[in-house]
């Protein structure tokens, strides 16, 4: 941390956040920062864009945070608080697009999302629901960072391009929003890292706890098209169901199939729509190899921050650790463009064996839950 951060820091826990409203939305800053969220929200007041934000935030009473332990996570919306926060560390030219993004979360749930999600879904709309709503909030920071562009501040549209090149240049070929939508899809850092934390980490983390037993729900594309902006993309329908919309890392798919295959022993459905997922093809693609392989070692930092004190727990989660390692063979062998069937064999080996620890693990839960109920008897 900078000495001015530093500074900055010690000024804000010196202070006590209250309430304000800034263009009829409810703000939450301490003093210091009212200035800052003025101009904020000043700037996006000048575009068409940006308004249709401000609109949203009024229309659904969300709260406005700034928190400054946010790092590069850039800013979240919460459904389950209504509340948007952001991170200022990240400055003036990224919270503008930043907000919009989240504002256009907030109306996504608005419109349906928060509904589809109460579902027990199966992984297959899972991931169509996550990837279409980001690249959907994605295509609207675009739109806005272009409006500014056009007004002669084009700090935001400069930062954008910075971390969001992929889509970037989709988009401006065309300068159509199509496009944009689509080229979310084609940046592999940021596939790759939604793909860490909505699919792997929580599965890892979720592996012992109780299992949602509801019937699976598979959607379609035309189902979550309310509330993913699919007025503006040029074959929604169709381009959700393509491979490049659908495809994920072996370790994702493996994994998430780990944490499935441990709930079916506590009475929950197969997922099958896991079995159905296309893999990401990583010969002579260096991209995909690299977020490969990085997803590959935070999945084993997971592992290694999860200490069980059953050994019976243990005892799957060194065979989830075996199993990694066989992923990351696997994978190896995959960017050569050839096969290693020693490790494909070692992977479907410690499948079998976690479902077997696995049933021995709930059956032996659900015998000491009968035993407790007679002694309350």
């Amino acid at each position: 941390m900078s000495l001015l951060q530093e500074a900055f820091e010690k000024k804000r826990q010196e202070e006590s956040i209250q309430k304000f409203k800034i263009h009829g939305v409810n703000v939450n800053v301490v003093p210091s920062e009212k200035k800052f969220v003025e101009d904020l929200f000043d700037s996006l007041a000048s575009i068409p864009t940006g308004r249709q934000a401000i609109e949203d935030m009024q229309k659904y009473k969300v709260d406005f945070f700034l928190e400054t332990a946010l790092g590069s996570a850039g800013g979240y919306f919460s459904p389950s608080q209504n509340r948007i926060v952001m991170a200022k560390s990240l400055g003036m030219d990224f919270m503008e697009f930043a907000l919009v993004h989240e504002a256009r979360h907030l109306l996504q749930n608005n419109l349906g999302r928060a509904e589809v999600e109460e579902q027990n879904l199966d992984y297959a709309s899972r991931l169509m629901v996550n990837r279409a709503t980001e690249a959907d909030a994605q295509t609207q920071a675009i739109k806005a960072c272009k409006e500014w562009e056009a007004l002669g501040h084009d700090a935001p549209m400069k930062r954008f391009e910075k971390h969001y090149k992929p889509l970037v240049d989709c988009f401006e070929k065309t300068g159509n929003l199509s496009d944009a939508f689509k080229g979310w899809y084609n940046d592999d850092r940021i596939c790759a890292s939604y793909e860490r934390g909505y699919d792997v980490e929580p599965a890892l983390l979720c592996l012992f706890y109780r299992a949602d037993q509801r019937p699976l729900v598979s959607l379609k594309p035309e189902d979550i098209a309310p509330f993913c902006g699919a007025d503006r993309v040029e074959g929604f329908t169709s381009f959700l169901n393509t491979t490049q919309a659908r495809q994920v890392h072996l370790s994702t798919k493996e994994i998430v199939d780990i944490n499935n295959l441990v709930a079916m022993k506590q009475g929950a459905p197969r997922d099958t729509s896991i079995e159905n997922m296309p893999l990401r093809q990583l010969k002579g693609n260096p991209s995909a190899q690299m977020y490969a392989t990085k997803n590959i070692e935070e999945a084993r930092k997971i592992l290694d921050k999860n200490k069980p004190i059953d050994p019976r727990k243990k005892d799957i989660l060194k065979s989830v650790s075996r199993l990694i390692d066989a992923v990351e063979k696997v994978t190896a062998a995959e960017t050569k463009g050839i096969r290693d069937p020693v490790a494909e064999k070692a992977l479907k080996t410690e499948k079998s064996v976690i479902q077997t620890q696995s049933k021995s693990l709930f059956q032996s839960a659900t015998v000491k839950k009968i035993l407790d109920a007679k002694r309350c008897r």
